[in-house]
């Protein structure tokens, strides 16, 4: 008989920079299946459909200085900014670090992005010392701001954004701090299901602490720290070989936020991209002054929206680690709206502004280099928050709609997605299954379909808008709503077309008049007699429409993406009144020839207030109001 022989776990004995690729593809890969269990253990234990249905929240490793290791399935607004608010917390308890500790906080002055957002984080011990942060972050559906949504674009300030909490130690050394704990549930609303949350993000958390002390265990501790600095290395090596590659200079744009929630319009932000080599910098110096109400920056949303449009540039085989991030230095001037300055509220940072900061650098760069660069996405629109009192009128209840999102802009060779929701999310987030939505809510979803010749035009069209009516159905239903590029649409790029803007409105089913609403406001919904409706922009195209696809533009049109209007008009594909269209070969020939002659811009539009859908929709007797409040 062959002696046993005893399996042992490769190890890595060579000093210096000498690394083995398996052992080096095996950590790496642990890292990323650790993130994704966590991931997925939040997403089956959640309480609430902003977190357990929608997917708004995030899952990281850092190390102990505090560098990203790995994130899985996450929000960027999110990842690309975290090692700020972890080292937020390892700084304000340094010394008093312990295993079994979980830390949480909100505060968007002391590294968070806004305070609707909460940050869990559980430090990692092995061999005795702390080696890595365990980290989530979700959005919470209420945080105790003076109308029930955690996103509140007509705070005037920090104060009424509701409960702000600095770093503070949640659970200490494996035991809840049930005084703290009932502290921050009772200012909030919905608090049995948001302590479901919390109590989620903590079971993330200590899973994955789980998993990566099992990790330094199976390899040795000093041995998993090398291989992570290798980690890093390589992403930031391969990172700064494809800056490298792109072409240096310094490139400029602008763009403009709808409204501040307080009636002020078409707010600018500015940006200036400088390409030197393997490093980029990026600076929104210039921007208009910070807003009144809650659609300003915080410094963790400035930095991630800065950094984040390179992350999608570079191959995406790249880790999205510390790496690549460091390569790209973000700054904006305090007191702007991209960086506001303490008290203002920052309520909806990680959309407003953030959203148009990765806009605005798609637009100073996508002429330089097109076939990395995308035609403006969705900003936020309709995507409503729910309240209402219940039947009884001790019954609250509330959520987040996300079904009725906008869709993202195309890019070359390929055209953008339907239902993206925003650039925040880039695609990470979900859409609740209506089934679900009218099971949890006393609500009606009477429709959810696309919206004709919502997407922006081009060789590759944006994503579709959609329209989505909504009907309370026992108590009046407050709506607040915190969105953008309704006046100010997504652009398109290399000639493509803007996507349509959309909007919302209340109808009166009574009397058929129509109250439209500004993309940032609160309003009521009479259950008797009114429903609501949200009509979402399509993305940016990209290319000049004339060279799209014969025959895709009359499956466009078959599909009740593109009206024949449109076809013949834009596209130039004249097409027959049959449900499933033939195409006039020789009428199409000519209608191209004539639009090959038109030159069309490299970005448009170039000016706010660019979008016609709202003068395209007002009837006589229908009313139009901006920033609405309760």
């Amino acid at each position: 008989m062959e002696p046993t022989q005893t399996m042992t776990t490769p190890t890595a004995t060579a000093a210096g920079g000498d690394y083995d690729p398996i052992t080096f593809s095996v950590i790496l890969s642990r890292f990323d299946a650790i993130v994704e269990e966590m991931t997925r253990v939040l997403e089956k234990s959640a309480w609430t459909s902003i977190l357990a249905l929608a997917h708004d929240y995030s899952c990281a490793i850092y190390d102990a200085v505090p560098r990203q290791v790995s994130m899985y399935d996450a929000l960027p607004i999110h990842t690309a900014s975290l090692h700020i608010a972890v080292r937020e917390i390892a700084e304000a308890f340094e010394g008093e670090i312990n295993p079994g500790d979980v830390f949480l906080f909100n505060d968007p002055y002391s590294g968070n992005t806004h305070v609707g957002d909460f940050v869990t984080a559980a430090p990692v011990f092995a061999d005795g010392r702390l080696v890595f942060w365990s980290v989530t972050k979700g959005h919470q559906m209420d945080t105790g701001a003076y109308i029930p949504s955690s996103v509140v674009a007509s705070a005037a300030d920090i104060y009424q954004e509701g409960i702000t909490i600095p770093p503070m130690k949640m659970v200490e050394e494996g035991v809840l701090r049930e005084d703290f704990f009932r502290l921050l549930l009772a200012n909030l609303r919905y608090a049995d299901l948001i302590e479901g949350d919390l109590r989620a993000q903590i079971g993330s958390i200590e899973k994955a602490r789980q998993r990566l002390e099992e990790l330094c265990a199976q390899y040795g501790t000093d041995v998993v720290l090398r291989y992570v600095d290798e980690i890093i290395g390589y992403s930031s090596r391969r990172a700064g070989q494809e800056f490298a590659s792109m072409p240096d200079g310094t490139y400029t744009a602008e763009g403009w936020i709808d409204s501040d929630g307080f009636g002020r319009e078409h707010i600018r932000v500015q940006v200036e991209v400088e390409i030197a080599g393997e490093e980029v910098r990026v600076d929104y110096a210039g921007s208009d002054p910070q807003a009144r109400g809650g659609a300003n920056g915080s410094y963790a949303t400035s930095q991630a929206a800065g950094a984040v449009p390179f992350l999608y540039y570079i191959d995406a085989d790249i880790p999205h680690n510390h790496g690549v991030i460091e390569r790209v230095s973000v700054s904006a001037e305090e007191g702007t709206v991209c960086y506001a300055k303490f008290p203002a509220s920052t309520s909806v940072a990680t959309i407003v502004p953030s959203d148009l900061m990765q806009d605005v650098v798609n637009r100073a760069m996508v002429e330089a280099m097109p076939e990395r660069v995308p035609a403006g996405g969705a900003r936020c629109g309709n995507i409503p928050q729910f309240a209402g009192n219940g039947a009884d009128g001790h019954s609250p209840w509330g959520f987040m709609l996300f079904n009725n999102a906008g869709a993202g802009g195309a890019a070359k060779g390929n055209d953008g997605w339907p239902l993206w929701y925003n650039q925040a999310a880039l695609g990470g987030m979900k859409i609740q299954p209506i089934e679900q939505l009218e099971l949890l809510y006393p609500v009606r979803i009477d429709r959810c379909e696309i919206d004709v010749d919502s997407v922006g035009f081009g060789q590759w069209l944006g994503g579709p808008g959609n329209i989505c009516a909504v009907r309370p159905l026992v108590d009046e239903m407050v709506t607040i709503t915190f969105g953008d590029a309704a006046s100010n649409p997504p652009h398109g790029a290399m000639g493509g077309g803007q996507g349509s803007g959309g909007g919302q409105y209340v109808e009166d089913e009574q009397t058929g008049k129509r109250r439209f609403v500004s993309s940032s406001g609160a309003f009521k919904v009479d259950h008797t007699r009114e429903v609501y409706v949200g009509v979402s922009t399509g993305g940016g195209g990209w290319g000049n429409p004339h060279e799209r696809d014969a025959e895709q533009v009359r499956i466009d049109v078959r599909d009740g993406i593109v009206s024949r209007e449109a076809a013949a008009e834009v596209f130039g594909v004249v097409l027959s009144a049959d449900a499933d269209p033939v195409i006039d070969a020789d009428a199409t020939a000519a209608r191209r020839g004539e639009l090959a002659k038109v030159e069309r811009p490299v970005v448009s539009p170039t000016e706010p207030n660019a979008s016609p859908w709202l003068k395209n929709q007002m009837r006589d007797g229908d009313t139009y109001e901006l920033d609405p409040l309760l």
